[in-house]
C-alpha cells in the first residue's frame, strides 16, 4: 500500500493534545500493545529511549520493570507529556517530534515505541537514525498498526470513492526497513484483534477521542453518514458492530 504523500504533523499534534484528558479511557488497544511490548524485552537495559510516550502508560511499565535504567521519554504533544510526567517519576520527558529528535550515536541499550510508528512521515530515514543511536547489541522493539486495521471502514469508504488518507505498513515492509538500517536478529509478526462498539458512530468517537483519527481528504456532504449507515448494516454482530485492529510487532538488534 502507498503511504499518504504528506502527513499534517501539526494537525496530528493538535489532536493528541486535545485527547490527553480522555486518552487513557479510550486507548484500550494501545494499552494491550504496550503490555505485550514490555513482555518481549528479555534483557535488562541501563538506558532506554521511549518514542511516542503519550500519557505514560508504557513509561510506567518500563519504570516498574527496569528500576535501575535511565529512561528518556519523548512525545510531540505537550499535553501528553504533562500527563506522563505526573504519572511516572524519575524519567526525563522531552517534547519533540521523534523524526526531528537529536540522537547521540551508540547511546541507548533499548529503544521502544508502541502505537506510534504509523505516524512517521519518513520511516526509512527515521529507522536508520534510531539504529545509529543503539549501543552495541542494543535492541529496538516497537509495535504499530498494520494495513488491515479498520478494513471494514476502508471497505465502505472505498465503495463511496473515498479513503482515510493514512496507509499503514505491513510487518514485512518494516522488516525490510530494519534490515536496510543494518539491524539483525529481526523478529516480525502481526496479529488481529476485534473490538465491538454499539454502532459505527461510537466506534468513530472512540478513535477520535484517543487522538488517532486521521482523514485529511474532505468528504463530500453526506458521504460519512452514508458510510456509517453501510457500516452499521454490514458489520453488525450480537454485541454491536465490530472493528478490526491489525497489530504489527517487531524487534531487532544492532
Amino acid at each position: 500500500m502507498k503511504r499518504a504523500l504528506r502527513l499534517d504533523k501539526q494537525a496530528i499534534q493538535r489532536r493528541f493534545d486535545r485527547a490527553a484528558d480522555a486518552y487513557d479511557t479510550f486507548s484500550v488497544v494501545q494499552r494491550a500493545m504496550a503490555d505485550r511490548l514490555v513482555e518481549s524485552v528479555e534483557r535488562d537495559p541501563l538506558s532506554i529511549l521511549e518514542l511516542g510516550c503519550g500519557t505514560g502508560y508504557l513509561t510506567a511499565l518500563l519504570r516498574e520493570r527496569f528500576t535501575d535504567a535511565a529512561i528518556d521519554a519523548v512525545d510531540f504533544a505537550p499535553a501528553m507529556i504533562a500527563r506522563a510526567s505526573e504519572r511516572v517519576p524519575n524519567v526525563r520527558f522531552v517534547v519533540a517530534d521523534i523524526e526531528e529528535l537529536e540522537l547521540e550515536p551508540e547511546w541507548y541499550d533499548l529503544i521502544v515505541s508502541s502505537a506510534t510508528f504509523q505516524w512517521l512521515a519518513e520511516p526509512e530515514q527515521t529507522i536508520a537514525r534510531l539504529a545509529g543511536s543503539l549501543d552495541r547489541r542494543g535492541e529496538l522493539h516497537f509495535t504499530s498498526f498494520g494495513p488491515r486495521t479498520f478494513w471494514e471502514l476502508d471497505e465502505v469508504l472505498g465503495e463511496l470513492g473515498c479513503e482515510r488518507g493514512l496507509s499503514l505498513l505491513p510487518a514485512e515492509k518494516w522488516e525490510t526497513l530494519l534490515a536496510g538500517a543494518g539491524l539483525s536478529r529481526i523478529r516480525a509478526h502481526s496479529y488481529e484483534e476485534r473490538f465491538s462498539y454499539p454502532d459505527c458512530a461510537a466506534f468513530l468517537r472512540s478513535v477520535k477521542s484517543s487522538g488517532a483519527g486521521y482523514a485529511p481528504r474532505v468528504l463530500a456532504p453526506g458521504t460519512l453518514s452514508e458510510a456509517m449507515r453501510r457500516y452499521d448494516e454490514r458489520f453488525d454482530d450480537d454485541a454491536g458492530v465490530s472493528a478490526t485492529y491489525e497489530i504489527v510487532a517487531l524487534s531487532a538488534e544492532r
